[in-house]
């Protein structure tokens, strides 16, 4: 029967791959029901990652947008 294992890599999940459990064994993999690539593990349990937060950039004000508009218009301008 074939399960999933965890290869790890300096305490994190590098990749998972479904095997045999004999051959999981002879390559060291850790079975996996649930881990996933980047999950950690410490020797006895997995852990999963910390969220990634991704802060949007502010959007740019009104007067920032009249200057670009401003500046290309010039660039429009010299090619004409």
């Amino acid at each position: 029967m074939t399960n999933r294992y965890a290869i790890i890599e300096n305490g994190l999940v590098a990749n998972v791959v479904v095997a045999d459990a004999e051959f999981a064994a002879q390559n060291g993999w850790i079975a996996c029901p649930d881990a996933g690539p980047g999950w950690k593990y410490d020797g006895a349990a997995f852990t999963e990652p910390d969220p990634v937060v991704i802060e949007a950039a502010p959007a740019p004000t009104k007067e920032q947008l009249l200057a670009q508009l401003n500046a290309l218009s010039a660039q429009i301008q010299a090619l004409e």
